[in-house]
């Protein structure tokens, strides 16, 4: 059944959709990382009887008070934009998730109630009884990760749907199958992790230049204290996703293999390559400025130990054909890279340059690329999934037909015999006519005559 779409003005259906969508994401995983490590915090300090980590607790679910109107509000406008501008997407979602949506809703009112009543504005009242308050503050964020939980889910079945997204007049309501599909937690903690590493590199970046801009001594060391604390956290959390992504890589080459190839070498590659050169930018910068910084053994054992992990997972991950030289050359030099990076790195930890300006600096700009490589998490699944928004599922409005050509292509040759798009590279333009008829004759191919011209033309004008 097609639903009407409203035409926009000014741009695209699709731009008013995704500007309201990613808007809202950024307020809503900081809120969610803030209220999760305040209690945390606020415990740090209630055991250790240091006021500095209380502060810090009640000045993040301060900011996320500030944040809740607007992330509430664009959040409401995504469904409103959807159901507006493509009704036939929001009738087919909901029909599979009603329950699930409710639900949400019902823990958002609970986190709003325990946030506003019972965590925030009794802060000074209950500063005598301080286990209480923290409870309260673990509610707050129980019902935080819940929210996320379900919208998680949500999202990775756009990606690896385990059941088929009904008709708009079948109405489902509830899917086990579909609501625990094969990327849901690796989705989930994927993002949880990721949430406390940004928000806390971004935060320490931000505590950077303040602790420049200082000119009581007091202040100047709590804005120390607190940047170090901070970006401390963020650095060592980022060494908890290549597991939790190699894993999410896994379940979408077995689940979803266009999407995988699409990332891996496809034409959302570039956006997956920026995000990895970000993450580089980060890791050397939060890494040279800790390791200036530490002298305790044990956080700089924590610090080695993510390096050294990150290099295991870039050795079981499946091989990437991107340099010349194939699968040998890109092994080679990853390994003198990581190399030359723990060269860099107890330099540096015996340099003792960790105080001057320039760090401060380079601390707020490794904060800003940490968002940046975070929102391009999202931005790549979602382009690897075109022409689909539902993968194998539903088209978007606007397709084009070049779009379903790549597609088809993806899914008839790479998925079979071809480790990556860049594959189709190596043959001249003029032999495509004889490598698709060859590749037709081998056991399993199964591509009929139509099927191979589309292919040929699509070859024949993109590669």
């Amino acid at each position: 059944m097609d639903l009407p779409v409203i035409e926009t003005p000014v741009a695209p259906r699709w731009v008013w959709m995704e500007e309201v969508t990613y808007s809202h994401i950024p307020i809503a995983t900081l809120i969610t990382a803030f209220l999760v490590l305040a209690p945390i915090f606020e415990y740090i300090g209630y055991r250790l009887k240091d006021d500095r980590y209380d502060r810090l607790a009640r000045s993040m679910v301060f900011f996320c008070m500030i944040l809740y109107s607007p992330g509430a509000a664009l959040g409401t406008g995504i469904p409103m934009f959807i159901i507006g501008l493509w009704p036939e997407f929001w009738s087919r979602w909901a029909n599979l998730f009603f329950w699930p949506l409710v639900i949400q809703f019902i823990f958002f009112l609970l986190d709003v109630f325990f946030l506003f009543f019972c965590y925030y504005l009794p802060w000074d009242r209950m500063k005598d009884r301080k286990r209480l308050h923290i409870f309260f503050g673990v509610m707050t964020a129980v019902f935080g990760i819940l929210i996320q939980l379900v919208w998680d889910s949500l999202g990775s079945y756009m990606s690896t749907p385990s059941v088929p997204l009904p008709a708009v007049n079948e109405p489902v309501a509830w899917s086990a199958a579909a609501f625990f599909n094969p990327g849901f937690p690796f989705l989930f903690f994927h993002r949880f992790f990721g949430n406390i590493s940004y928000t806390m590199l971004l935060t320490g970046g931000v505590f950077a230049i303040k602790y420049l801009r200082q000119k009581n001594p007091s202040e100047k060391a709590y804005y120390g204290f607190v940047t170090d604390f901070t970006f401390t956290i963020g650095f060592i959390t980022i060494f908890f996703m290549p597991f939790i992504g190699w894993g999410f890589a896994k379940i979408l080459q077995q689940n979803s293999p266009v999407i995988f190839h699409s990332i891996m070498g496809g034409h959302a590659s570039r956006y997956f390559i920026f995000k990895m050169g970000l993450i580089a930018f980060m890791l050397l910068f939060a890494g040279g400025y800790l390791f200036a910084r530490h002298r305790n053994r044990f956080i700089i054992g924590l610090m080695t130990g993510g390096i050294i992990s990150t290099y295991l997972v870039l050795h079981w991950h499946p091989a990437l054909d991107w340099l010349p030289g194939g699968v040998t050359a890109w092994r080679a030099t990853y390994t003198v890279i990581i190399i030359a990076f723990f060269v860099f790195l107890w330099v540096m930890n015996r340099g003792g340059l960790y105080d001057r300006t320039l760090w401060r600096w380079a601390m707020f700009v490794t904060g800003l690329a940490a968002f940046f490589a975070f929102a391009l998490g999202g931005f790549t699944r979602s382009r690897a999934r075109q022409p689909y928004n539902v993968y194998e599922q539903l088209v978007k409005v606007e397709v084009l037909p070049h779009e379903e050509d790549r597609f088809f292509l993806y899914k008839k040759c790479i998925r079979c015999h071809h480790k990556s798009p860049k594959d189709l590279e190596r043959y001249e333009p003029k032999d495509w006519q004889n490598r698709v008829e060859i590749e037709r004759k081998r056991p399993g191919a199964d591509i009929d005559e139509k099927e191979a011209e589309r292919i040929i033309k699509y070859l024949e004008e993109y590669y």
